[in-house]
């Protein structure tokens, strides 16, 4: 039965969201779609790459976002997602410029409003990546000012902690993370639980460090956060 892009986007994005990375990648197996060059079909690749650097494939996502631009060029949405997941891989590859020309490549009107805080956290990651942690504090700030899903909610309180532990303001960074370790909100977040238990080691707390790593494992089990979290809280005294 042939479905449409559309829904098959909407399956992927259910599915990263929900953790289930490596039943997304699953999916386009299952779907035989109708139609091809649309903004869903590139939708249904930038998830994927999504699921895929979730999974800590970061040159398979890249590489999956490779050649997508011209046909990108005539659907806003997708031109400013396929930007800010390049600009969002090459921060943690720790190519800063990259990261940078990608986002400002992403334009915020491009997307819709919900969408509007993850801009901005992209844009944080980015300017952790340069260095500028002044700068980083100003978008994570704007992006938890226009939050409107509850996921984006609690991802404001991640990236503040990520930058808060940028800037070795550990107290401010454990506050910030255990907020969003205690948000309703529990899909995905393996990086955040991650870097929670290391700030935790970091401030002579190993028994709580030992449980944020388990949380990472038991909430985001499919994730890279999860393998590193293992190793992790293996190796706490």
């Amino acid at each position: 039965m042939a479905h449409s892009l559309e829904t098959l986007n909407a399956a992927v994005d259910a599915r990263v969201a929900r953790g289930d990375y490596r039943g997304a990648l699953e999916l386009p197996r299952a779907f035989a779609p109708r139609d091809a060059d649309t903004a869903s079909a590139l939708l249904v690749q930038i998830n994927l790459a999504e699921a895929e650097y979730n999974l800590g494939r970061w040159t398979e996502a890249w590489d999956r976002l490779r050649g997508l631009d011209p046909l990108a060029a005539a659907f806003p949405i997708a031109r400013a997602g396929l930007s800010q997941q390049r600009a969002w891989i090459a921060a943690h590859a720790g190519r800063a410029d990259e990261a940078l020309h990608h986002w400002y490549r992403a334009e915020l009107a491009d997307l819709p409003r919900r969408y509007h805080a993850e801009h901005f956290f992209t844009g944080a990651v980015a300017r952790i990546a340069a260095g500028d942690l002044a700068a980083a504090d100003r978008c994570a700030r704007a992006g938890a000012h226009v939050a409107v899903r509850v996921s984006s909610r609690r991802n404001a309180l991640a990236v503040c902690g990520r930058v808060a532990a940028a800037m070795e303001d550990w107290d401010q960074a454990e506050r910030l993370l255990r907020a969003a370790a205690l948000h309703p909100w529990r899909g995905q977040g393996g990086d955040a639980l991650l870097l929670w238990g290391d700030v935790l080691f970091r401030l002579g707390r190993p028994d709580d460090a030992r449980h944020a790593y388990g949380l990472a494992i038991d909430r985001d089990p499919q994730s890279e956060s999860a393998q590193l979290a293992r190793m992790r809280r293996d190796g706490v005294a």
